[in-house]
């Protein structure tokens, strides 16, 4: 008998009919001879209606009660799949995140989770009941104000639990049957992975993939815990393992899946991810010390930013930075500015909007001399806007304009995902198992964007 944990997200959660759906898949899992704790993200649509109520009283709420107003869409959540549960014959009662024990900083919107404490989920294990778990939630110490980590943060809340009660694995439920070449409702041809590592999803998600947050990744990586993603219509569909090695895959379908290509052949496509509303913002011919007072102010204020050029133009004072971020958080990036404007003048700022970020990842793929050009090709013959290419050893990035994004999408898979290798189904390891075999890390995600 195995212990998982399944969390449910936010389209796995709908409408009543999926949350007793949802009810109806754990009592399976138990009825194979499981035990289950459940996670679940907020009703979909739940989280951004609550913003707009918060917007219509206040532009600028304070964080603290914005965090305790945004937790009510989970509990929500946790609250009816625990009815459901219990109607359907079983014992079950919810969590919110502090009484599940998961303990954060006190970031406010952003908490980063530092202990979990499950005793009060194994009380409930241990009585045959099934707890089911608010995500997205913890609490700034033991009886502390309650805090959100962030979009994203059920999948950690999930990874955080299986972590601490030592589960077999986590799975994550939602609306794809498993992570994708590409999106597969925008891509034609994009295929499903049976297996990925760790480095390879880390990747994908910090590219824009929006299967698994990155943060969950990162925790599962940090911590061991095997990652399987399923959609939500059937508990014994096709699937995505990720974890150290690439672990079988209980069932592939040939035609849909494929297990990339092993250390001594051509380095694996892991997928080909995208991520919208991104601006550009260039400032021309400022001091050195003037750019690194910038960097220091975005940096401090948390402002999520990806250096894509600082250089020198000539004369030992002027330099030339290059920055992309959110557009959501280009108006406080102006503030930074303006107020760094009266301190020194500032040289020329140019600022460009409606930009995209399209990503090639793979294990090894920078290293491919060939590899670039391909990326350029396929987007040029598109006619899609292509600059500031970014190469590293797991990854090619490169801005291109919002507008016919679709496209170009296309057009780069074509060019780097070809027809699927025959999946394999056994047991034994494809790729190395271990962090001192696998020559390329990632970079750290929270200073990736």
């Amino acid at each position: 008998m195995a212990l998982i944990v399944q969390k449910y997200g936010g389209t796995s959660v709908a409408t009543p009919e999926k949350v007793i759906e949802a009810a109806r898949q754990i009592l399976a899992a138990r009825a194979d001879g499981h035990e289950v704790v459940a996670v679940v993200s907020a009703m979909g649509g739940t989280t951004d209606r609550l913003l707009q109520l918060a917007s219509s009283v206040s532009d600028q709420p304070d964080p603290a009660q914005l965090d305790a107003l945004l937790t009510t869409g989970e509990a929500v959540s946790a609250a009816l799949l625990s009815m459901a549960l219990n109607r359907q014959g079983a014992a079950s009662r919810s969590f919110s995140g502090a009484e599940a024990g998961i303990r954060t900083d006190d970031r406010h919107g952003r908490a980063t989770i530092q202990q979990v404490d499950p005793r009060r989920l194994k009380e409930d294990l241990c009585r045959g009941a099934i707890p089911v778990v608010a995500g997205f939630q913890g609490e700034a110490g033991a009886g502390g104000p309650c805090t959100t980590l962030g979009r994203g943060g059920s999948d950690t809340t999930g990874v955080a639990l299986a972590a601490a009660l030592g589960a077999d694995h986590c799975e994550i439920v939602t609306d794809v049957a498993g992570v994708y070449t590409a999106d597969p409702r925008k891509v034609a041809g994009a295929r499903r992975h049976t297996a990925l590592l760790y480095e390879e999803m880390a990747e994908l998600a910090v590219s824009g993939a929006k299967v698994l947050a990155a943060d969950s990744v990162d925790y599962a990586r940090t911590h061991g815990v095997d990652l399987k993603v399923r959609a939500n219509h059937t508990a014994r569909g096709p699937e995505t393992w990720v974890g150290y090695r690439r672990r079988a895959a209980a069932m592939a379908m040939p035609g849909d899946s494929w297990t990339p290509a092993g250390l001594d052949e051509i380095p694996a496509i892991a997928g080909v991810a995208t991520r919208t509303g991104l601006v550009r913002c260039v400032l021309r011919r400022i001091t050195a010390d003037h750019a690194v007072r910038i960097l220091r102010g975005l940096a401090e204020r948390e402002i999520e930013v990806e250096l894509r050029r600082y250089g020198n133009l000539g004369t030992e004072d002027a330099s030339d930075v290059a920055i992309t971020l959110p557009a959501e958080s280009v108006e406080e990036a102006r503030t930074l500015l303006a107020e760094a404007d009266g301190e020194t003048r500032l040289g020329e700022v140019h600022w460009t909007s409606n930009l995209a970020r399209l990503s090639v990842v793979g294990l090894g793929i920078g290293l491919l001399p060939g590899s670039p050009p391909r990326l350029l090709d396929a987007l040029r013959s598109v006619g899609a806007a292509r600059t500031d290419l970014l190469v590293t050893s797991n990854r090619l990035s490169v801005l291109t304009g919002e507008s016919g994004l679709t496209e170009a999408t296309q057009s780069v898979h074509d060019a780097f995902v070809h027809e699927p290798a025959t999946p394999r189904i056994d047991t034994t390891p494809l790729w190395a198992a271990d962090r001192r075999q696998l020559s390329a890390g990632v970079p750290a995600l929270a200073a990736a964007d």
